[in-house]
């Protein structure tokens, strides 16, 4: 039935209003107070935005954070020099004192804030500071995380400014640990608007490189109102809830006060300490201070609790580390039945070794008087005042006492103690207390041991040799506070809280939940989750002594329950220093009752520190809690040895015999079964070693690989192993060997991608005469790329040497080479720029830090016509021809004759190069035929001239006869076409892959040469370029100067429908420039289609193919084959019945049809203009038309093209 016309109108809007708000403009003007005050106003959160954090509205338990990655989330620089904050990305200079990977995404595509390394004769400070802020609540936190270039910095800087004061939320001034490093800081609470800036200050002498991620603002924003507050709730004047425990604790939580204004509060009574110790007149050790001027201790506060200002007074510690502070209160009358509380805010920072104890000491009607301890407090808390409290039922008069040792460099403060109205003063009660004063348990006499040392027999161990895994003690007293526990002992295994929030760890008896501990008895005791007064973090930590140094096989042995429901985590966590490594987490959905796991620790430096984190919902629904119990440290001392530890041949299809992962970063190897694109060498269904950079996330610079100490079993020993590193960013695989006492030496080392195939490689290991010495192995994942993954498969050792490699790069040895006892061949590289003679760059890496083989070619080192030899180590039998490949450098004063010859039975001469050098690197080629174990000798002749020499790098032996220059069919490899990354460009690589073979990257499912799966092709994955203008580039080797050759090419484009985001370029690369010969966007979709190009230059150039994009990433191939260089011909005309090739060379046709239809439109249209002017009686007013030019062939380099050059579009 049709609509009526007056009704549709109103049936739009509703429509339009049952799809959501979404459809409907937000025109939510929300006041000044209520923007950037961490609450969302309006919906969609545009309020919040710009606010030094992303607007968007977090969910539950998550922060308004920055990450840079779009913009500066409103942060401003306002520094006044040329040392300057700016948003930088990742990677963008490869060799520089910035990081190398972001901290959101931990790779170069991430963003970040950074200092400028501007130079400078002066100190000077970058400031960087956030838009105005309006309104802190109590618990806020503020968190970034800072990479700092060690010694270029003099000092950081956190500070808040409210008012006309400027505090100080944070101040250092090193040293700094290697990578990015985590700041979480407190405000307090802060009233109206607020600025928070971030500093840093650099020497005179020194550039200053500094960066800045992740900003987030945690528990910021003050309650909202509400018409309703849940049952037992405080109603605030305000409209806003809050809960009864935040009544009359001296913060504002409601945002007006209303919460400490209350009839209630009147009752309490406060000391701030800012006029005397008010009630607690009885001291000894403590004293009144404040934070302004320079800090006593850089672990010192900032601020005081009451005020959040520096002017304010608290109380600090001011007795010596050996002995108690105490400060006591007034005698008060029996409480009971009611509860006396203490509310009191404490700060410990700086120093493990530091406590507060609180202890309620009665007196009896016989006069006696006892102390029970009633809150510990242990350890770092950081720089923090945290909320506490403790209730008190007393029969008896009673006093409270808090005690506080103070460790080396540690400061212990309290601020706010708040008694409650039923803390009644006894009737003429004067004087100190009587003594004795109790004192913390750790003060416990040690006989004659120095403080901190442990005394056991005639022995004081000293605290580095207290749990590290290796018993000192006849009876073990060294090790057992030290993480293994059943919780039977009030001493809990070492274990201590360290919450700052509502939950803390306490060691209780089993109950209700979960009924029994881990053992089964009703009365035994666990470690669990338990409310508590804290008002900072959610969640609660508990942590260890500091442990190590462990052995590889060192793991933790424990029993779990943990139930939570929607939300709630339990995790183990490894500390050591600033860096923190998730190495478990209880798994979210599980059933009731009791579980048992075992986490793998590993190798790890002292000193390190385990820590359970949690955090449940204990008012949610059901039983909700978590608790841990039987924790069992095993294996852990390093001198643990298994007969699996001798176990270096491994396929990993059982396990991973001698091999560990290395736990000094967040990176790590792991051991996977083949799955999809991830396969193994051993039978492509089994298990092997995989390292994925990015996943998961990690930060660290590297993962690593290695053996426990081994014991040779020859002079000489043959390491075989199959490697794979596949994608277009990925790193470097090294292999290292280790001896106590000794430099590491390199073995071996791969960068980039090689392949989408496993690959052999060996190394031998030396040790000489001396076999007795132990060694280790070690295989290291360079982080310095982040997009593909790198595998190990088939590892085996075996006496006696291997043969010579097949590959050398001369990055990290001299592969075997020997010089004949002449040393004049060199392994060297031009990083100084001082090298007297040899290339500025080497080939492998094309930067000043790659490393080659040269000789000094100068009459003073090697006379004419005397010859300088380079030996390689023998390599096995050719079953078939190969192809040997290397580039070589001659300078541009003649150095001589490079000689090639080949050693079998004996030697024969296979190549002669006796040409003038240039700035290029050459290629050279010899065919091999072997039958036997043969040698390859360079040999460098002298011709006697000054500064001359001769270099060699990337040497390859491949199977097959060599190709023609420029030409491949890509069956074998690449052949002789360059795909190393340029940093310029973002580090990519083209890669090498058949259809048959799984991969992770899409890639046309057959090739052009063979058309089977089993064919091989050059391939790019365009979709992981980011913006800006990255590319790839797959280059020829150096080709002479042409009038006119014939360059042909198959290509395959597989982009999705309406996605012509990907292009594919020929460009010629001369010593004049680049210039763009040819060129195909990505509407030619899944077929081979042929390419062809005449080329000429007037000097050596190279063809380059570019892989880029012509807008947005989109995933998408780009492939090519049987590429071929016909040097002096001239290409062909394709005839109509060519198939797919008619297709690629009528694209001109098509886009000449195009442009004349759109030159046509063009002329249609300016008419049409002309005539509406004229229509409407509008003069152009004397427009002049601009000079202009056609950029299609733009040839002002001076690069030449003939007329036949065809850019197919």
């Amino acid at each position: 039935m049709p609509l009526p016309g007056h009704l549709l109108p109103a049936v739009v809007l509703l429509l339009a209003g049952s799809l959501g708000w979404a459809w409907v403009p937000n025109r939510c003007r929300a006041p000044r107070e209520a923007v950037c005050n961490f609450v969302c106003d309006c919906r969609g959160c545009p309020d919040e935005a710009q606010c030094g954090y992303h607007g968007a509205p977090p969910t539950c338990g998550t922060p308004f954070t920055c990450d840079f990655e779009q913009d500066f989330c409103g942060w401003r620089d306002i520094s006044t020099s040329g040392y300057r904050w700016l948003r930088d990305r990742a990677g963008a200079a490869p060799w520089g004192p910035e990081p190398r990977s972001d901290h959101t995404l931990g790779t170069d595509l991430g963003w970040y804030a950074a200092v400028g390394t501007h130079r400078g004769k002066e100190a000077a400070t970058a400031a960087l500071r956030s838009p105005v802020l309006h309104e802190a609540s109590p618990a806020c936190e503020l968190g970034l995380w800072y990479h700092v270039a060690s010694g270029d910095v003099a000092e950081l800087r956190l500070e808040l400014t409210h008012g006309a004061e400027t505090l100080t939320l944070w101040r250092s001034s090193g040293p700094w640990g290697p990578g990015w490093q985590e700041l979480r800081v407190t405000t307090g609470r802060v009233r109206g608007d607020f600025r928070v800036t971030f500093s840093a200050t650099r020497n005179a002498t020194h550039r200053g490189a500094v960066a800045l991620d992740d900003v987030a603002f945690w528990r910021c924003g003050l309650p909202t109102p509400q018409a309703r507050c849940p049952l037992g709730h405080h109603h605030c004047r305000n409209k806003a809830c809050v809960e009864p425990h935040q009544l009359c604790d001296g913060e504002d939580n409601c945002g007006d006060r209303s919460d400490e204004d209350t009839p209630t509060c009147s009752h309490h009574v406060a000391t701030d300490f800012e006029t005397g110790l008010g009630l607690w007149n009885h001291s000894e050790g403590w004293a009144r201070n404040h934070s302004t001027g320079r800090p006593q201790l850089p672990s010192w506060p900032h601020r005081d609790h009451s005020w959040n200002s520096a002017q304010g007074s608290f109380l600090v510690s001011t007795a010596e580390t050996s002995d108690p502070a105490v400060l006591s209160s007034p005698e008060f009358q029996a409480s009971a039945p009611h509860n006396c509380s203490l509310v009191f805010y404490h700060y410990l920072h700086g120093s493990e070794a530091g406590c507060l104890q609180v202890f309620l000491q009665t007196r009896s009607s016989a006069g006696s008087q006892t102390a029970v301890l009633l809150r510990g407090r242990h350890g770092e808390l950081g720089a923090a005042w945290v909320r506490d409290r403790v209730d008190i039922q007393s029969r008896h008069p009673f006093r409270i006492l808090l005690t506080a040792q103070t460790g080396p460099g540690g400061v212990v403060g309290l601020d706010d103690l708040i008694l409650s109205d039923h803390c009644k003063a006894a009737l003429g009660e004067a004087g100190p207390p009587p003594g004795p004063w109790p004192q913390p348990s750790s003060l416990q006499p040690r006989n004659f041991c120095e403080p901190g040392y442990l005394f056991c027999e005639d022995l004081c161990v000293p605290p580095q040799q207290l749990c590290d895994f290796q018993q000192q003690c006849l009876g073990g007293e060294d090790e057992l506070e030290c993480g293994s526990t059943d919780f039977e002992a009030p001493s809990a295994g070492g274990w201590k809280d360290a919450s700052v929030g509502r939950l803390q760890w306490v060691r209780v008896q089993a109950g209700q939940s979960p009924g029994a501990d881990a053992g089964g008895s009703a009365a035994g005791h666990f470690l669990s989750l338990q409310r508590a007064w804290g008002q900072l973090a959610e969640e609660a930590r508990a942590l260890t002594p500091p442990l190590g140094p462990s052995g590889l096989r060192c793991e933790l042995h424990l029993a779990y329950y943990f139930q939570s429901q929607p939300q709630g985590f339990l995790e183990l966590v490894v500390v050591e220093g600033s860096r923190r490594e998730l190495v478990w987490q209880a798994p979210g959905h599980s059933p009731a009752g009791w579980k048992v796991d075992t986490i793998l620790l590993g190798a790890r430096q002292r000193p390190f520190r385990l820590e359970f984190v949690g955090l449940v919902d204990l008012d949610g629904p059901g039983l909700q809690g978590a608790g841990v119990d039987h924790l069992t440290l095993k294996d852990c001392s390093p001198t643990v040895v298994t007969e699996k530890d001798s176990e270096v041949s491994c396929n990993f299809e059982r396990d991973t015999c001698g091999w560990h992962t290395d736990h000094l970063t967040d990176a790590h190897w792991r051991w996977v079964e083949s799955h999809g694109p991830r396969f193994d060498h051993t039978t492509g269904q089994g298990y092997f070693m995989l390292l994925d950079p990015t996943e998961p996330p990690a930060h660290g610079p590297s993962a690593q690989l290695l053996t426990q100490p081994q014991a040779p079993t020859a002079p000489q020993e043959c390491f075989s192993f199959w490697f794979h590193l596949h994608g277009p960013q990925i790193g470097t695989l090294r292999l290292a060997l280790r001896r106590e006492g000794e430099a590491e030496t390199h073995l071996w080392a791969r960068s980039g991608t090689h392949g989408n195939r496993w690959h052999e490689a060996w190394a031998t290991l030396h040790h000489g005469q001396d076999t007795g010495a132990k060694y280790q192995l070690l295989f290291e994942g360079l982080r310095d790329g982040y997009d593909g993954t790198m595998a190990l498969d088939d590892l085996a050792v075996r006496p006696g040497p291997c043969w010579a490699p097949k590959r050398c790069s001369f990055e990290d040895s001299a592969c075997g080479f020997s010089t004949g006892g002449q040393g004049l061949w060199t392994r060297q590289a031009n990083a100084t720029g001082q090298t007297a003679w040899g290339p500025h760059v080497d080939h492998t890496t094309e930067t000043a830090q790659g490393h080659y083989m040269a000789v000094d070619m100068s009459p003073q080192a090697l006379p004419r016509g005397h010859v300088a030899s380079l030996t390689s180590e023998v390599h096995r039998p050719l079953a078939q021809p190969a192809c040997l490949t290397f580039w070589y450098h001659l300078s541009l004063r003649n150095p001589g004759t490079l000689r090639v010859q080949v050693e079998e039975a004996e030697r024969r001469q296979v190549l002669s190069i006796s040409t003038h050098g240039g700035p290029a690197w050459r290629l050279g080629s010899v065919d091999v035929q072997a039958e036997r174990a043969w040698r390859v000798v360079f040999e460098a002749v002298a011709a006697g001239v000054e500064r001359s020499y001769i270099a060699l790098d990337d040497l390859l032996l491949q199977d097959g006869p060599c190709p023609r220059p420029a030409s491949c069919d890509f069956e074998a490899g690449l052949c002789a076409w360059t795909h190393s990354p340029r940093p310029g460009l973002g580090g990519y690589s083209w890669d090498w892959s058949s259809g048959a073979t799984p991969s992770r990257y899409r890639q046309p499912p057959v090739d052009h040469t063979l058309g089977t799966e089993k064919g091989h092709f050059a391939l790019f994955e365009t979709g992981v370029l980011g913006p800006g203008g990255r590319a790839a580039w797959l280059r020829s080797q150096p080709l002479p100067a042409t009038e006119a050759s014939c360059f042909r090419f198959w290509y395959h484009m597989g982009f999705p429908e309406r996605f012509y985001k990907g292009e594919l370029r020929v460009l010629l690369s001369s010593a004049r420039g680049q210039l763009a010969v040819w060129g195909a966007g990505g509407h030619r979709r899944h077929q081979w289609l042929e390419g062809r190009v005449e080329v000429a230059s007037a000097e050596e150039f190279q063809i380059v193919f570019e892989a880029t994009l012509g807008g947005q990433p989109a995933l998408g191939p780009i492939a090519l084959d049987d590429v071929e260089y016909l040097a002096g011909q001239r290409c062909q005309l394709p005839t109509p019945s060519q198939g797919a090739l008619a297709v690629a060379t009528s694209v001109p046709a098509v886009v000449g049809g195009t442009l004349l239809l759109l030159a046509v439109l063009v002329l249609l249209g300016l008419m049409g203009r002309r005539w509406w002017q004229m229509r409407a009686g509008c003069s152009s007013g004397g427009e002049t038309q601009a000079p202009g030019f056609d950029n299609i062939l733009f040839n002002a380099d001076g690069v030449t093209l003939p007329a036949s050059v065809t850019n197919e579009q």
